[in-house]
């Protein structure tokens, strides 16, 4: 036990390697420790993804910071139909990594995952991905945990996504990861935890990609989890949801009243930004003004029109320093639509 959470020992030579499980047993593993999250956002958007236990006893779980930022109201279910109430412990936009504590009773029959070496991975072993993502019926009420297989691509692999972070150590894979498994398990044969579920390569419309899946390396998550995040430690975490605004954003949202906003903010000559889904309730952004529905545009007075771009610069900001955020209001005030604002707060921590 490191922290709370179960780590595995190297791997003995010879006939002391444990068991290899089948498909069958990684299941039946992923029944007792993998549990779909849903929460609800302010402007009433359903977001769901993949959790796992790490620790019983403490009662949580690990999954994608992306999965849970800006959701209240959070439940996690087992496939056994078993209901928890979740609330998020520390999360990390960054490192795209979240804590999250079961305030109801665990199932019985929950056990917690037991931490791999992803430095023990190698090109040809096969991986198992289990997870929730969305289905043909798109009702997670009755939405089953699945599993997938495939063969480790390459190992320490850099990765971004659109609207996503820089992954320094990630394990590209074939295993399928699809839309709702974002933070789910990457299982090895022996069913330890290898790697966080996070991203699938689309590639481009003109040169689409199939089969590039990509996974936190168990490695570089645990040092996250143990050191910062299961202490309650939120490095990164300015207090906000966001996402990537481009032209064309609103009219993907809403068909009928999207494309006018998004001709305002061609015509003002904003090509991009990050488009606040949420705020936390008594975080420093929250207490300077920000609300869901603005668009930041300066982060330190900066650009900033990626979560990569905000990355770079919330990880030079000190604890305790001030950040100064610029943007627009857009439609957290209708009566001050369009007009610029400058803010700052102080960023939480002690330097």
């Amino acid at each position: 036990m490191e922290g709370g959470i179960a780590t595995s020992d190297p791997l003995p030579s010879g006939d002391q390697h444990p068991a290899e499980l089948t498909s069958q047993d990684l299941y039946t593993l992923g029944e007792k420790s993998v549990f779909l999250i849903q929460g609800r956002r302010p402007d009433d958007f359903i977001g769901f993804g993949t959790g796992f236990l790490v620790d019983k006893e403490g009662a949580m779980g690990v999954t994608n910071a992306h999965v849970v930022e800006g959701l209240s109201a959070i439940t996690g279910r087992f496939n056994s139909g078993e209901t928890a109430a979740l609330h998020v412990i520390a999360s990390d936009p960054c490192t795209d990594l979240a804590v999250v504590h079961f305030s109801s009773d665990l199932p019985k029959q929950a056990e917690a995952l037991i931490f791999g070496s992803s430095d023990a991975v190698k090109p040809g072993d096969t991986v198992t991905v289990l997870g929730y993502p969305g289905t043909a019926t798109q009702n997670l009420a009755e939405q089953k945990l699945l599993i997938t297989s495939g063969l480790v691509n390459a190992t320490k692999v850099p990765a971004r996504g659109a609207g996503l972070p820089e992954y320094k150590d990630t394990i590209q894979h074939g295993a399928t990861v699809n839309f709702g498994n974002s933070g789910g398990p990457l299982l090895d044969h022996h069913g330890r935890l290898v790697g966080i579920n996070t991203l699938t390569n689309l590639g481009s419309q003109n040169a689409p990609v199939q089969g590039q899946f990509y996974s936190i390396s168990s490695d570089s998550a645990k040092t996250e989890i143990l050191d910062k995040l299961l202490k309650g430690d939120s490095p990164n975490n300015l207090g906000w949801a966001v996402e990537e605004y481009y032209p064309g954003y609103f009219a993907s949202l809403d068909r009928s009243r999207g494309p006018a906003l998004d001709t305002l903010l061609g015509n003002a000559g904003i090509k991009g930004g990050l488009y606040v889904k949420a705020v936390t309730p008594g975080s420093g952004a929250s207490k300077a003004g920000i609300k869901s529905g603005m668009l930041l545009t300066k982060l330190q007075n900066t650009s900033v029109a990626t979560v990569a771009e905000m990355c770079a610069i919330a990880e030079s900001i000190l604890p305790g320093a001030v950040a100064e955020v610029d943007g627009i209001n857009l439609l957290a005030d209708k009566d001050h639509f369009g007009q610029q604002f400058h803010t700052e707060f102080p960023v939480p921590g002690k330097h």
